[in-house]
């Protein structure tokens, strides 16, 4: 069952294992990103997804696919592993699904373009993408998702067009946690990536301090 926002929390769990972006990145739990419990406070739905995904990487993949799915009746959901403070985010309302996965799928594709800010995403990228997300239980139809967006990642002006107002913070920090920020390429697709979200200086601070990353 296509779940976005456990896709979107996987691509956010490959960023911070240094997995994404074209070229082995640093590790970027070695530069101080929260855990999605800590994201969750502050970064809405972006933060709900890496909860998420945080609890069910520590399920067997059919279990954390049930989970996400919603058990079936009669079949009790194991409680969440010991010592995690964070419990994953209930399924959301029926009236409140489509919009949590039309947002939950523009903050991967704001992960998605910023991906390819350095232009070394190629297949043998995508394909390495791709097994990391078989492998964690993502279905075909999620797998199929993913590819999609890879192979037809928006540009940046297709981004901020979509970028309804409400998500313009998410947005830029979705960007952020996709690269590290370490070439002239990334570095200027994030400045005029916050510029065109008209994000200032400050509020762009505050997010890369609320991630941990430096500004």
């Amino acid at each position: 069952m296509f779940n976005a926002e456990r896709l979107l929390g996987q691509l956010m769990g490959q960023a911070m294992g240094g997995q994404l972006g074209g070229r082995r990145k640093k590790r970027r739990g070695g530069l101080g990103l929260p855990s999605g419990g800590q994201m969750a406070v502050g970064l809405g739905l972006l933060g709900v997804a890496m909860a998420a995904y945080e609890h069910y990487s520590q399920k067997p993949a059919a279990t954390a696919a049930q989970a996400l799915a919603g058990a079936a009746p009669g079949v009790a959901v194991p409680p969440p592993p010991p010592g995690r403070s964070v419990p994953p985010p209930a399924p959301p309302a029926a009236a409140d699904a489509a919009l949590r996965t039309e947002q939950a799928m523009h903050l991967l594709r704001s992960m998605i373009t910023a991906a390819h800010a350095d232009g070394l995403m190629d297949a043998d990228e995508r394909a390495s993408i791709l097994d990391r997300a078989r492998e964690a239980g993502l279905d075909v139809e999620e797998l199929q998702m993913l590819d999609a967006e890879m192979r037809a990642p928006f540009t940046l002006d297709q981004l901020v067009v979509r970028t309804p107002r409400a998500l313009r913070q998410e947005t830029y920090a979705a960007a952020l946690v996709a690269i590290t920020a370490d070439t002239d390429e990334e570095r200027a697709f994030l400045d005029r990536l916050g510029t065109e979200l008209d994000l200032d200086q400050a509020t762009r601070r505050e997010l890369h301090a609320r991630l941990g990353l430096d500004a």
